[in-house]
């Protein structure tokens, strides 16, 4: 089965030893069944501020880039995307905002979704809001 990863998994990687090894140890041996999301890349790039940084960015998006494992929203994504926003902010007032601030997640999500994918995340309160409009594979991860 296809696994996407969150942003937030590259980051944990990233940013410690303790989340380069648990990434080393639990993605790894997936990386035949990785794909990347155009969405999570530009999240990665948008926070790099130096060369290090750019650096680790390159070195994770690289790989699975020149595999040609790289996923990005279709138009009919974004038509979905727009509707569950109008939908989870109809039925979720009180977080309408956040619901709004989402749109990202919930492309990742409905891209998973189109491709069969697990979808991997340490955020379980936002993919958890949008598995209740709209079904995918979901796995989250916890920081041990």
């Amino acid at each position: 089965m296809p696994i996407l990863l969150d942003t937030n998994v590259y980051l944990f990687a990233m940013r410690s030893e303790k989340g380069a090894a648990f990434f080393e140890r639990q993605f790894l041996p997936l990386v035949f069944q990785t794909h990347l999301s155009s969405i999570v890349v530009e999240e990665l790039y948008a926070g790099a501020l130096d060369a290090q940084a750019i650096g680790l960015v390159e070195r994770y998006v690289g790989v699975l880039e020149r595999a040609g494992r790289v996923i990005a929203p279709t138009f009919s994504d974004w038509k979905e995307a727009g509707k569950l926003v109008a939908r989870a902010t109809q039925k979720e007032t009180s977080r309408k905002s956040k619901v709004q601030q989402m749109l990202n997640d919930i492309l990742l999500a409905l891209c998973a979704r189109r491709i069969g994918a697990d979808l991997f995340t340490f955020n379980r309160e936002d993919f958890q809001l949008i598995q209740r409009y709209k079904a995918f594979s979901l796995k989250v991860l916890y920081q041990r």
